[in-house]
C-alpha cells in the first residue's frame, strides 16, 4: 500500500488531536490560577529599614503564592522581637500593593520591626522581614517652652477669655448691649411721639368743636 494515499488522513488526525489538547488545556487552566507556578513571595517594600515613621503608615509590598490561602501584617518592639502583634491581612493576594495600614500613634517612640507572612494550603509560611523602623510621633509634635516671666500676658488673656466665657455660660450676651439699647431708645422714640400725636389731635378735636357748638370744651384738666 502506498503509504502517500494516508496523508491526508494523517493530516486530519494531526489537526483532530492538537483540537483536543487545545480544548483540554482550555479545561484545566482554571483549575490553576495565575501566578501558580510562581514562586512564594512575602515582601514589603514600604516602609523600608531605618526609616522613621509617624501616625498611620501604609505598608506597600507583595504577597503571592501557587497555593496562596492568606497573608499576615504583624509588628513587633526591636531587638528581641518577643511578641508579635498582627495589624492586618487578607485573603486575596496581594503584588505591588497596600498590604495594610499601620497606625503607630499609640506606640512608645522607638525601634520597631514588620514582618509579612504568606500561608500556604500546605501548611508552609514564607515570611519577609523590615528592621529598625523607628516611630516619633511624640517629636513630631513638641511642646513649646516658655521663658520665665513671660507667662504674665498670657495669663491676663486667659483670665479675659475665662470672664467673657462666665458671661457666655451664665446666658449674658456682652455683644447684645449695644443692639439693646437702640431697640430701647426707638421704643422710647415711639412712646413720645405717640403721646405728641395724641395732644396734637385732641387739640384740633377740641378746635373743630368750638366752632360748631361755639362753646368752650372740658379737656379734662
Amino acid at each position: 500500500m502506498n503509504p502517500v494515499q494516508h496523508t491526508p488522513r494523517w493530516r486530519a488526525f494531526t489537526s483532530l488531536a492538537l483540537i483536543l489538547l487545545a480544548v483540554l488545556g482550555a479545561a484545566i487552566r482554571p483549575a490553576f490560577p495565575a501566578g501558580a507556578q510562581s514562586n512564594p513571595l512575602a515582601r514589603i517594600v514600604s516602609p523600608s529599614s531605618e526609616q522613621s515613621i509617624r501616625g498611620n503608615v501604609t505598608i506597600q509590598g507583595t504577597a503571592t503564592s501557587g497555593q496562596f490561602v492568606r497573608y499576615e501584617i504583624a509588628y513587633a518592639a526591636e531587638p528581641d522581637l518577643a511578641a508579635w502583634i498582627i495589624i492586618g491581612g487578607g485573603t486575596q493576594p496581594v503584588e505591588n500593593g497596600v498590604l495594610a495600614v499601620w497606625n503607630t500613634r499609640p506606640l512608645p517612640d522607638g525601634a520597631y520591626a514588620l514582618r509579612a507572612q504568606v500561608i500556604n494550603a500546605d501548611g508552609s509560611v514564607f515570611e519577609g522581614f523590615v528592621r529598625n523602623l523607628k516611630t516619633a510621633n511624640a517629636g513630631s509634635q513638641p511642646a513649646p517652652s516658655t521663658p520665665e516671666g513671660a507667662g504674665q500676658p498670657d495669663e491676663a488673656i486667659g483670665s479675659a477669655e475665662t470672664d467673657a466665657g462666665a458671661a457666655e455660660a451664665s446666658g449674658f450676651d456682652l455683644a447684645a448691649i449695644p443692639a439693646a439699647f437702640m431697640r430701647g431708645a426707638r421704643m422710647a422714640l415711639l412712646a413720645f411721639a405717640a403721646l405728641g400725636a395724641y395732644v396734637a389731635l385732641k387739640r384740633v378735636i377740641g378746635f373743630f368743636m368750638r366752632r360748631l357748638f361755639d362753646r368752650p370744651v372740658d379737656y379734662g384738666r
